[in-house]
């Protein structure tokens, strides 16, 4: 269920601004998680579900076709190098952020160890 709300997220993440995601996809989302992960993450799976939208849809900001954040410095850098350029900069990130994401949900103590 969560992996198919990381991808909704991604999806959502390539046209939406990430406070339009969030507004829509965390209210019909949350209740569903809390009920599921309680027994297995334990009472701070509310944190742990936070964390990985967050990143989820941060990752959206920085995909295709319509990538906000890149187009933000795009717009930002001129012409100084093309728009194929910086999403192809921004490629490392994405992948760094799905392997935290594959980290946080195969060990889940990885998001609350502190608390």
């Amino acid at each position: 269920m969560i992996a198919l709300f990381l991808l909704a997220v991604i999806v959502m993440g390539m046209f939406l601004d990430s406070t339009s995601i969030i507004v829509i996809a965390v209210p019909i989302v949350l209740p569903l998680v809390v009920a599921l992960g309680t027994d297995i993450i334990g009472p701070d799976v509310v944190i742990w579900f936070g964390l990985i939208t967050i990143i989820a849809v941060e990752m959206g900001l920085l995909t295709p076709p319509f990538g906000i954040s890149v187009f933000v410095v795009k717009n930002t850098i001129g012409d100084v190098c093309s728009l194929q350029d910086v999403f192809a900069g921004a490629f490392p990130y994405v992948l760094a952020m799905a392997v935290l994401v594959g980290l946080c949900m195969l060990f889940p103590a990885l998001v609350t160890f502190v608390l």
